[in-house]
């Protein structure tokens, strides 16, 4: 297995200026800061791979619109994170009247995180203009 040292925009190169490698091809090495929760660590790292992948990809001016990203988009986007073992899931509510609540946020509201709480526990909701929602979650192929 290669192994590269650099920084995340570094990374966000390396893996985005290419075609998607194999399944489970790349290992991420994401250091844990001390007394920090390791699925906390993973999901921000993984979303912020995702931000900047799709600026990457997908971007304008350094930044991306969730709803410009359409179906082959994400798909797109899957096929990279694939690589390092990881899924994209993102549950869209068209309108307010479609929205579920879910509670806890456990990237909002860390005092509710417990040892059990797993990786695709954690979510990041995006609210558009048109009160449509994005919920944005990973999970370990």
């Amino acid at each position: 297995m290669e192994e590269h040292d650099g920084s995340h925009y570094e990374f966000i190169r390396y893996i985005f200026s290419n075609p998607p490698k194999g399944e489970k091809s790349i290992s991420l090495e994401l250091p844990l800061e001390q007394d920090k929760n390791i699925g906390l660590h993973i999901f921000e790292q993984l979303l912020m791979i995702f931000t900047d992948g799709a600026k990457y990809l997908y971007g304008d001016n350094g930044k991306v619109n969730i709803n410009n990203l359409n179906k082959d988009n994400i798909d797109n986007l899957n096929k990279y994170f694939g690589s390092f073992g990881y899924i994209i899931v993102i549950d869209v509510f068209e309108t307010i009247n479609d929205y579920k609540f879910k509670f806890p946020n456990y990237f909002k509201n860390q005092e509710h995180i417990k040892p059990e709480t797993k990786l695709e526990d954690y979510y990041y909701e995006i609210f558009n203009e048109n009160n449509c929602a994005y919920r944005i979650c990973f999970k370990t192929l």
